[in-house]
């Protein structure tokens, strides 16, 4: 409501600005809000990338259904060039240069906009997804009741803490 000791310019907001919740879901800027979206993600997926990974994310968006929201956070400032992939236009892009996931998640990834999400992961940019299906992979985190996890890296694949090796004929949790 407008007061008239607030400041010039401070009247409310236009209807459906102000709502009383938030989430990280696309929304046209003009036209009908139901159009938006054909279905809302179950999911939310944020990985802090630079340019030198962009063939890995490449990779990981592409194992990712329409279940799955993606947030790129750039630490090195450059976000045009993933124009050149088309799922680009339909993930959000925060840019902030040098600074790690976890900057990043403490800023944009709020309670109040995660909340609509059933699952939030927040994973590493190198992570290999050459064996990765992410709907099976949910199942696991579900099955499980996985608060916090992580893909296992391959068996080939570098490794510096060996627990964070895939075995391939067991789930480990």
């Amino acid at each position: 409501k407008y007061i008239r000791r607030n400041p010039r310019g401070s009247k409310l907001l236009p209807p459906r600005i102000n709502v009383p919740e938030s989430d990280l879901h696309l929304r046209r800027l003009y036209g009908l809000p139901p159009l938006d979206l054909k279905r809302k993600p179950k999911y939310l997926a944020a990985f802090s990338v630079g340019i030198h990974q962009m063939n890995n994310i490449d990779a990981c968006v592409k194992k990712f259904s329409e279940d799955f929201q993606i947030v790129l956070f750039h630490y090195d400032g450059k976000t045009t060039e993933w124009d050149q992939f088309e799922w680009s236009k339909k993930v959000i892009h925060v840019t902030a240069s040098k600074q790690t996931k976890w900057w990043y998640a403490k800023r944009f990834l709020h309670p109040d906009v995660v909340a609509a999400y059933e699952y939030i992961f927040i994973w590493d940019e190198d992570l290999g997804v050459e064996h990765f299906n992410a709907d099976r992979y949910i199942e696991l985190v579900k099955k499980h009741g996985l608060e916090i996890s992580q893909p296992g890296l391959g068996p080939n694949d570098i490794v510096t803490w060996e627990m964070t090796r895939r075995r391939e004929d067991q789930e480990v949790h």
